[in-house]
């Protein structure tokens, strides 16, 4: 049995198709008993207008892109199921793509979201300037897009991020307070502005409360996690040895804390650990690991409630790029 389409509506009701569009989109100018005959019609058979049909005539496909560094990170499966909720009670369908931490499949994802496929979209830049043109192409179009976790490097959109700089001196405080006076900023990844903004709030803050920084306790840690190991391995044996690690994010602070213990340390008597973000410590972490949460169902919601917004209203495109900061909290656990 073939398909019932919009042209087999039309002929039932004895009516053009424009008119039955107008019934499904819900728009004026149809007189009451022609709609409730359509409807019936459409009721009857089963109709169902598909989505490409619907934005043909809407102007909407009730699509959005969400783009992260890498669908196989946790924090990014984390955010990515979060939007998905907030679309789907929306009425929207969540595409995710995956930029791997690669400029040229970025660009491709956001050209591709200016064909026509998507309302809006979510993006998480990654580090430099290489897609600079192409986000100003965008800004300049209009089309409604929102920068995560990272400003767009030499482009002025709209963002909602983190605040990683209080996130740092938050978890220093804390340490300080605890009695910790040599405390190392464990990070591999000083690409990256989050990383740079937590690594400036360590060192304000260790000189605000006049604790010494040792350049041997702000080196990045090598990326291959055996390599990280025998890293950390290595800053133990300093001397003075640190009593505290800071770590950029969830997964160095498990590597820190599963390093620490297999060397024979006891977290936190001899050595407390504290991570910026909240994202894995119910699941990796042997010792329940306190941390600086970055708040990323907020983030979400605020990134959600920002595009709908520029989706649904044309005319606040063209005003100023929103910013949005998420103020990070403490969460004490048993690490620290």
């Amino acid at each position: 049995m073939s398909r019932i389409s919009i042209k087999d509506i039309a002929k039932k009701a004895g009516v053009c198709i424009g008119t039955v569009s107008r019934v499904i989109n819900n728009m004026d100018r149809v007189h009451p008993k022609t709609r409730e005959k359509i409807r019936r019609i459409i009721e009857n058979t089963g109709y169902r207008p598909s989505s490409m049909g619907r934005a043909l005539v809407s102007g909407r496909t009730h699509n959005v892109l969400v783009v992260v560094h890498n669908i196989a990170d946790p924090y990014c499966a984390a955010i990515s199921k979060l939007f998905s909720g907030h679309w789907h009670s929306l009425g929207y369908k969540m595409l995710l793509g995956d930029s791997n931490y690669d400029a040229e499949l970025e660009r491709e994802h956001l050209v591709r979201a200016r064909d026509g496929s998507v309302d809006g979209l979510i993006v998480s830049p990654i580090p430099g300037r290489t897609n600079i043109l192409t986000y100003r192409e965008m800004i300049k179009s209009r089309f409604p897009f929102i920068a995560i976790d990272n400003r767009a490097e030499g482009a002025r959109t709209n963002c909602v991020k983190y605040d990683d700089h209080s996130a740092a001196s938050i978890a220093i405080e804390y340490l300080a307070k605890k009695g910790h006076k040599h405390i190392a900023f464990a990070n591999s990844r000083l690409e990256y502005q989050t990383v740079k903004d937590r690594q400036a709030g360590y060192l304000e803050t260790m000189h605000r409360m006049k604790l010494s920084v040792r350049e041997e306790f702000l080196t990045p840690l090598p990326k291959p996690l055996p390599e990280t190991a025998e890293t950390i391995q290595q800053l133990m044996r300093q001397k003075p040895a640190p009593t505290a690690l800071l770590a950029e994010n969830e997964i160095m602070a498990t590597v820190c804390i599963n390093t620490l213990l297999r060397s024979g340390f006891k977290v936190p008597d001899d050595v407390a650990v504290i991570a910026i973000g909240d994202t894995l410590t119910d699941h990796f972490s042997p010792v329940p690991m306190t941390t600086v949460s970055l708040r990323q169902d907020l983030m979400c919601q605020k990134a959600v409630e920002v595009l709908s917004l520029l989706i649904n209203n044309p005319k606040m495109r063209s005003q100023s790029p929103a910013q949005e900061i998420i103020q990070p909290e403490l969460i004490v656990r048993q690490s620290a």
